[in-house]
């Protein structure tokens, strides 16, 4: 009966600590950041072409829509 009491409590604590893990929102903001910054590096070293043309499209994007706010004034 004391294993099954001791058994219980252990797997209590690890859905505990799981739980606590899970609501940690900075660390799950680091977690994201770190796997996005993986992707990168990834696609980066595969394709470097793709990187740059999606960063040129973005500012691309970004000097439109600043110019389009300057024309709307």
């Amino acid at each position: 009966m004391r294993s099954d009491i001791e058994s219980t409590r252990e797997k209590l604590a690890q859905t505990l600590d799981a739980i606590e893990d899970k609501l940690n929102v900075p660390k799950q903001a680091r977690h994201l950041v770190d796997r996005a910054r993986d992707a990168f590096d990834k696609l980066n070293k595969e394709n470097p072409v793709v990187v740059y043309a999606t960063a040129g499209a973005v500012v691309l994007a970004a000097g439109g829509l600043v110019a389009w706010r300057l024309v709307r004034r």
